[in-house]
């Protein structure tokens, strides 16, 4: 069965397509600027989708269009401070199937949403080197799909990192049963709503 570990590292970079459009964007403001690198990573993963590569199964991606979405929200794009772990180890991750995936606890990512302080635990691929967070939140089988979302960290330039809820993502098992996801870990489920990022949408069934 194939594995899903860190979907933006496929084959379309679209990080990177994102960067470059925001870039030609020299008059808008700093939030319109983060507004249209959530749109192009969206329109970059809806093409992702609707391509050879595509996860969905065939019948699925006939009649696929777009992924559903929470309306962007930037209050969920929070800045903290990542305490990187001086003595990484190699951990058991459960997945989907009821096997685990070895990956590397990298750091804790510390930060604060309103009155709701919190930490997530940063996990790192041993293979690719690329880290991600894997979390709950309270809107897992309600807005969101059930088994949790992915999200990834970047580095600010004066070294604080930001988690953008916005762009939180839903792993492949979402929309394929086929393939093998890594589950949230118990420390990482969040006690508030993260009402930002994929929804379930037609593509990821509860």
């Amino acid at each position: 069965m194939p594995v899903n570990l860190f979907i933006f590292e496929r084959k379309t970079p679209l990080y990177a397509i994102a960067c470059c459009l925001c870039l030609s964007l020299g008059s808008a403001s700093a939030d319109d600027s983060i507004r249209a690198q959530i749109e192009a990573l969206r329109a970059a993963k809806d093409s992702l989708l609707k391509s050879e590569d595509s996860p969905l199964l065939p019948e699925q991606r006939a009649h696929f269009e777009q992924l559903a979405y929470y309306p962007i929200d930037l209050r969920y794009r929070l800045r903290g401070e990542l305490h990187i772990y001086g003595r990484p180890r190699i951990v058991e991750i459960p997945n989907t199937d009821s096997t685990t995936t070895e990956l590397e606890r990298f750091g804790r990512f510390v930060s604060a949403f309103g009155e709701n302080d919190f930490w997530l635990e940063v996990y790192r691929s041993p293979q690719t080197g690329e880290t991600e967070i894997f979390f709950k939140d309270q809107t897992n089988g309600h807005t969101t799909y059930g088994g949790g979302r992915y999200a990834r960290l970047t580095r600010e330039d004066d070294g604080m990192y930001v988690i953008d809820f916005n762009n939180a993502y839903n792993p492949y098992c979402a929309y394929n049963p086929i393939y093998i996801c890594p589950l949230p870990p118990r420390q990482n489920y969040l006690e508030f709503a993260i009402e930002a990022g994929e929804l379930m949408g037609d593509a990821a069934p509860p």
